[in-house]
């Protein structure tokens, strides 16, 4: 975090670069880790793999609405037709039932959603006009302390001033309006959307520090940060005197504002975090560190120590890793003795911090990993992954941008006794024993804290329950046809509609 270091968030531009020219980010791999790693070295950036068939693909959009819908004294309006906005529907009434007990706020759960309801008419002649009705009907309606704006396709399309039509429109309203430019189709990296989103929160919403709260962490918690989770981290945080707001998802747009004078802000996974943490730092000299994600016993212990370096808590922060370790161990040891004498593999399909996590614990219960599944890559975390290749050695590396075909291919090659996934890349019980990899923000399950100490011990129950019942799995594949032709699972290459080149800029 040198101050020399060349400014890499622009505020005074509309949104943030898409991550293909940022980042150098791909969406398309198969191979070794070791090809992964080389291949990095050869080049500067990753190579550019395009999908010349696919099945599905990421929104821009839906990644923006999920996150920024949840900041809860905040209306959003999805400039768009109506079914850009049909991913709002339910968000309200899914969490007013979660148990207060079981949030990890206070307060209630009134989330508000608009359409500005485009049509073909609008579409030819322009949205502008709805676009203000829009906003002056949340405002009347909801009295939001802030009003956010996402842009669809279609606004991108016909060529909206979203910008031109807040700065002229916020004269007549109170709520604070946060243009965010996150039309569907802009990048190819779905991931994109967390820096448009974050853009707008740091540029429009994110006040100047008037002081810096030693007692406060920020925490960016992207939705498979479960309640549990967050339950837990507040449970340690109070023990040792600290604070924290998990940003973005269900903050206040006064904890937004104030978050610049954190102490530092903390990630729990980079690839989510990256591009807020730099803005707040650029803009307002607010700490952070990036690595590693609190999950498993040793990430966890260097991020609390990390915290700590900020908080001046370090005595605590000790004191409070001795009573999480005796504990944890015991436990963890006796969770180990089950897999003893037992050989199994296991595919994980994750998140590129899970994806660097879950073949490390995996091997230390004596599991071995036939192969990793991410939606994308980031040039950052292939160094992570030779870190990894360096203690268990090689094994197969996939990034299928959501491509469900690649995934069942591999299954079906590789026929892993465990499957490990989530919701966003799919869940397949078809093949090899599933089970879930995580929640999503709304379990406040028990079983659904994964991250930090205690999480670990989830994890590895769900590892050793799903070795112990592959019944279900096991019908499933037996009574059910296979959702694909033979002529495909005989391919040699899983590659065979992906075309490559030798950069994104070559694309272009």
């Amino acid at each position: 975090m040198s101050k020399e270091q060349k400014k890499e968030i622009d505020l005074t531009q509309s949104t943030s670069p898409i991550r293909e020219d940022s980042l150098g980010s791909i969406k398309a791999f198969s191979g070794k880790v070791s090809d992964l790693i080389n291949g990095k070295r050869v080049g500067e950036n990753l190579a550019w793999r395009e999908h010349e068939f696919q099945q599905t693909g990421g929104c821009l959009l839906t990644q923006t609405v999920g996150r920024l819908v949840t900041i809860r004294d905040s209306a959003l309006i999805v400039h768009g037709p109506v079914g850009c906005a049909q991913g709002t529907n339910s968000y309200r009434e899914i969490y007013q039932g979660i148990p207060e007990k079981s949030r990890a706020w206070r307060g209630d759960v009134e989330l508000h959603s608009v359409s500005s309801n485009l049509t073909e008419s609008d579409i030819v002649f322009g949205g502008e006009r709805k676009l203000r009705l829009a906003i002056k009907e949340a405002a009347g309606r909801y009295n939001p302390k802030a009003i956010i704006i996402a842009c669809s396709c279609a606004s991108g399309v016909m060529g909206d001033d979203i910008d031109g039509i807040v700065a002229s429109i916020q004269p007549e309203v109170e709520p604070i309006l946060v243009p965010v430019h996150c039309e569907g189709f802009r990048s190819q990296i779905s991931q994109s959307a967390f820096d448009s989103s974050s853009h707008a929160i740091v540029k429009y919403i994110v006040e100047k520090p008037k002081k810096r709260q030693k007692d406060l962490v920020g925490v960016i918690a992207p939705m498979s940060v479960t309640l549990g989770d967050k339950n837990d981290l507040i449970r340690m945080f109070n023990k040792i005197g600290l604070r924290v707001i998990f940003i973005p998802d269900f903050a206040t747009v006064d904890e937004l504002k104030e978050i610049s004078e954190a102490a530092v802000i903390a990630p729990t996974c980079q690839s989510y975090g990256q591009y807020m943490q730099k803005a707040l730092y650029e803009n307002y000299d607010t700490p952070y560190f990036l690595d590693p994600a609190p999950l498993g016993i040793e990430n966890t212990k260097i991020w609390f120590r990390e915290v700590a370096k900020y908080t001046g808590k370090e005595k605590e922060v000790e004191q409070l890793i001795k009573e999480e370790l005796d504990f944890v161990l015991p436990k963890l040891n006796e969770l180990k003795k089950s897999f003893k004498g037992r050989e199994a593999s296991i595919y994980v399909s994750a998140g590129q911090a899970r994806a660097v996590f879950i073949p490390r614990f995996a091997t230390e219960l004596g599991i071995d990993v036939a192969a990793v599944n991410t939606l994308e890559l980031d040039p950052n975390i292939v160094d992570e992954f030779e870190e990894v290749y360096n203690e268990i050695g090689d094994f197969e590396v996939h990034a299928s941008d959501y491509q469900p075909f690649e995934q069942s291919h591999l299954l079906n090659r590789l026929k892993p006794d465990l499957y490990t996934g989530c919701a966003f890349m799919g869940l397949y019980k078809r093949e090899g024993s599933q089970l879930r990899n995580h929640s999503f923000l709304s379990d406040f399950s028990p079983q659904s804290n994964q991250f930090f100490f205690r999480g670990i011990l989830n994890y590895g129950t769900i590892l050793e329950r799903a070795l112990k019942n592959p019944s279900l799995n096991k019908t499933l594949y037996r009574e059910t046809p296979s959702p694909y032709k033979s002529w495909w699972y005989e391919q040699d290459d899983i590659e065979v509609y992906i075309k490559q080149k030798k950069s994104y800029a070559e694309k272009k």
